[in-house]
Order: structure tokens, then C-alpha cells, then sequence
């Protein structure tokens, strides 16, 4: 159950979240909660499906299985399953990764069963597969329109190389092209299976009879280990690697960075603070909005952080201004400047204060919605951050010092190698 109660000085979350979990046996991870603030339902289905499983030549291929998983099913069309979706005021979205559904807690029936039909009996017709690629293609081909987007992708493949995180999730014009249904459906038999998924559902219902609906659903999922391209680790830069692209635009757009962690990294929250010191927190609290937004006046929109991309594998630092031409110079020093300070000398005692009253107050707000439940339970199970994570996150910031921001800072930011992207006139 979840439950919101007043937090007098202990020091915990106030929020209590008993999780129901089940393990079927063919690796299947099942999750439920219940939350009574609603008479609704959500469901996520997440599996560790990506680019890493796909060959090269067949880059985006992950993203179009995902977005045409609700082009039809063995029971409905496409239209028909649109149609009973709406119908009962219920909402459908599929994605490279899965897919989440949300209903009436009443309907919950209904709702496991067009799950499982999405994730286990997509047809991925031709015409669908077709009109989604299409879609895709257009999408790639506004991108390059895009100057922040463009300066995004040339950044991310600098930073990993021939990694696969350095191609974009829907791979290129050229690659999407190519990819036929009949691809499709092989990279769908061969990837998605249960031992690489989790389930999680949040809503008024009784967490066991949830788990018992998915389990009726999911459990004759056959699951096999399928094995994917050989993928090497990304390399570390060992200088700086410039890179200047001409482009139409009235900003210059600049990207500055290198390689980060993974989520399961032991610095992650200690990062996260130097992240909200640094560069990610809201203007108050951000050292890079702060001086080169609100005081220098170079941009709007500014940033920096390493714990935003962190996941199964490697993310990366990146620090990003889109700014008039002729102060691109100042932005960078101004970014270079900030990383070396948070490195030589541990943030103030108010900058923690600060840091850690938004951290800590901002996070049970997050968790609001079913729908952001259901994927909250898919990151713990995903990344063992334990049940009683949600309790445990307040004292977890609240141990952080400022000498162990001091610390990371030296140990994970780079400002003699890095990556440095200038996109622009």
C-alpha cells in the first residue's frame, strides 16, 4: 500500500511503499503496489531491449519494433485495438523498451490482457511496420533542422565512437530505410522474451490479485538467451577532441564532455548532489545557471550533469549552452572554470543546505502519479536499490558532504580530456 503520512523528524521519505513482487519461472519480474488516491490504474512493461542488441546495419531497428508494437496483435488490428483503448477512457503507449497502459482499476482485466497481447502477440503487419518507419524517417529527417538535436547526436558519437550509444536510437535515414517487417518480427521473436522484462503495476487494486491477472497473462512466455553483436567498451579520451560544425543558425550550440558512470556506480548519489551544485539543480542552486545564465547573460537554457544519462551502461558528462555567436569562447571557459572550482574546493555550507532540501523534498512529489510509480518500481528492481529504497533515499543525500562532492568531483570530471562541440555559423 502507499501511504503519505507527516514525516516528524524521522528521517525518512514519509512515503511507505509495500511492494508485492513475484519471480515466475520462466525469470519474469512482477511488481504491484497499491495507491488508493485514485480509482485508476498503470502498468509498465519495460525490457532491456536497445541498441545494444542491434547489428550496425540494422541501427533504429529496436525503436521501430517498439513504436509499431500496437500496429496489431493476433486479436485486434491495429484500429480496433485504438478503438477499445479510448473506449474505456484508457491510454496505450509503445516504445523501443516496452510498452504502459492505463485504466480504470475496475478494467484491470482488460488492461493485462491488451499488454500482453502488445508485448507477446504483435503481428507488426506490413503496412504498420511501413507507415511507422515512414513516420520515423520524417522524424530523423526534421531532426537535422534541428540545431541543438544535430549538435546532440555529433556529440554522443564523438564521446563513445563506434560504441553502439554512439549511434541515435533511431539509427539513420539510410539504416531505417532498410529495415523490413519481416526484420522486424525476427528481432521481436528473438529479444523480447521474459528474463530481460519487468512488469510493474500501481493503482487501486489488490496487489496480489494484479499479480495474479499478469501472472495468468505472462507465465507460458517462453523465454530463451539469445546473443547479440559483441560490444566493446567505450573508449576513454586521453586529450581534448574538438570538433566544429557550420551550420545555419542564430545560436551556437556547445557541448563539452566525456564518458560518466553507470547507475549502479557506488559515487552515483554523491554525484547527484555535485550534479544539483553544479550544473542540473534549479537556478538557485546551480553554480553554471547561475553565473552564466542569470549573471553573464549567455543563454537560456544551460546545463551540466553526469548522473541524468547514467543507466545499464556508461552515460555521459555533458555540459550544453546554446548561445549567441561571438560568447561561445566565454561559455566554454565559463563551463571549464566551474568544473576545475568544484574540483579544487568543496561547496559551501548553504549550497549543500540548498542541494539537499530540493533533493529531498522534490522526490516524493515525482512519485505522485501511477504511472511514474510503475517505472519507479521498474528502476529499483532493475538497478537492487532494495524495497525500502523510497524511505531510505532522504538519508542517503542528508550523509553526503561536502568534502565527498569535493572527492567525486576529482575522481569523475575530466577538464584536461574531454570532448568539445561547437555546432553553428
Amino acid at each position: 500500500m502507499v501511504k503519505a503520512q507527516v514525516n516528524r523528524g524521522k528521517r525518512s521519505s514519509g512515503l511507505h511503499l509495500r511492494i508485492h513482487r513475484r519471480e515466475l519461472a520462466n525469470g519474469l519480474i512482477l511488481l504491484a503496489v497499491r495507491n488508493r488516491t485514485a480509482p485508476t490504474l498503470a502498468i509498465s512493461c519495460s525490457l532491456m531491449v536497445g541498441r545494444m542488441e542491434e547489428a550496425p546495419e540494422q541501427a533504429g531497428i529496436s525503436y521501430l519494433v517498439g513504436e509499431s508494437l500496437d500496429e496489431g496483435t493476433s486479436k485486434w488490428t491495429g484500429d480496433e485495438l485504438a478503438s477499445l483503448v479510448e473506449g474505456y477512457g484508457g491510454s496505450l503507449v509503445t516504445t523501443g523498451s516496452g510498452a504502459a497502459i492505463r485504466m480504470a482499476a475496475e478494467d484491470a482485466g482488460l488492461a493485462v490482457k491488451i499488454l500482453s497481447e502488445v508485448i507477446l502477440r504483435p503481428t507488426l503487419p506490413k503496412d504498420g511496420v511501413r507507415r511507422m518507419r515512414e513516420l520515423a524517417l520524417a522524424e530523423i529527417q526534421s531532426e537535422r533542422d534541428e540545431p541543438r538535436t544535430v549538435a546532440s547526436i555529433s556529440f554522443q558519437r564523438l564521446v563513445y565512437g563506434e560504441h553502439p550509444y554512439g549511434r541515435p536510437s533511431k539509427g539513420s535515414l539510410e539504416t531505417m530505410a532498410a529495415i523490413t517487417p519481416a526484420q522486424c518480427r525476427n528481432f521481436h521473436r528473438k529479444w523480447y522474451v521474459p528474463s530481460r522484462a519487468i512488469i510493474a503495476g500501481s493503482g487501486d487494486l489488490d496487489p496480489q490479485e494484479l499479480l495474479d491477472l499478469l501472472e495468468k497473462a505472462f507465465g507460458s512466455w517462453k523465454d530463451k538467451k539469445p546473443k547479440g553483436p559483441k560490444v566493446e567498451e567505450p573508449r576513454e579520451l586521453d586529450g581534448i577532441l574538438k570538433e566544429n560544425l557550420i551550420y545555419p543558425s542564430n545560436q551556437v550550440q556547445v557541448f563539452l564532455g566525456h564518458l560518466g558512470i553507470k547507475r549502479t556506480d557506488p559515487d552515483f548519489y554523491k554525484l547527484l548532489v555535485m550534479d544539483h551544485v553544479l550544473g542540473s539543480g534549479p537556478g538557485f542552486t546551480s553554480r553554471i545557471s547561475r553565473k552564466l545564465r542569470d549573471e553573464q547573460g549567455l543563454a537560456y537554457t544551460v546545463g551540466a550533469s553526469i548522473t541524468h544519462s547514467a543507466g545499464t551502461e556508461r552515460g555521459m558528462f555533458s555540459a550544453y549552452i546554446g548561445t549567441s555567436p561571438g560568447q561561445e569562447e566565454r561559455a566554454i571557459q565559463g563551463f571549464l572554470r566551474e568544473i576545475k572550482a568544484i574540483r579544487k574546493q568543496a561547496p559551501s555550507r548553504k549550497e549543500m543546505e540548498d542541494v539537499k532540501a530540493y533533493l529531498t523534498g522534490s522526490f516524493v512529489w515525482a512519485l505522485e502519479r501511477n504511472s511514474n510509480l510503475a517505472r519507479f518500481l521498474i528502476r529499483m528492481e532493475r538497478f537492487q536499490l532494495g524495497a525500502d529504497y523510497i524511505e531510505r533515499y532522504p538519508e542517503i543525500i542528508r550523509k553526503v558532504s561536502a568534502q565527498d562532492v569535493r572527492e567525486v568531483a576529482q575522481k569523475h570530471l575530466h577538464p584536461d580530456r574531454y570532448v568539445l562541440l561547437r555546432l553553428g555559423p
